[in-house]
């Protein structure tokens, strides 16, 4: 009963975190013109990272597989590839 109350509070922890990077990155890709977000990417690779290893502490203890855990990482690595996509291409267009 412990355990899965603890998972059920994990994978909040994780989710939360997932949406919290996303709106970081939705913010970044919203940005109009030329300009660049550096502090945003070096906040979100930051929380890329802190994200990794939450999600290699759930695999561990056994409250997400570790497919799921690198479903999740891939997915939040290909959106921020393209907001880094996003800002190279208009880099190149000016």
């Amino acid at each position: 009963m412990e355990n899965s109350l603890i998972f059920i509070k994990v994978r909040k922890r994780i989710e939360e975190d997932i949406m919290k990077i996303e709106d970081m990155i939705e913010a970044c890709l919203s940005v109009k013109g030329e300009k660049k977000c550096p502090l945003y990417q070096d906040v979100i690779d930051t929380q890329i990272f802190g994200l990794t290893k939450e999600i290699n502490l759930a695999v561990e203890i056994g409250c997400i597989t570790a497919e799921a855990g690198k479903k999740i990482l891939t997915d939040l690595e290909d959106k921020a590839g393209m907001m880094y996509g996003s800002v190279d291409n208009q880099s190149k267009a000016n």
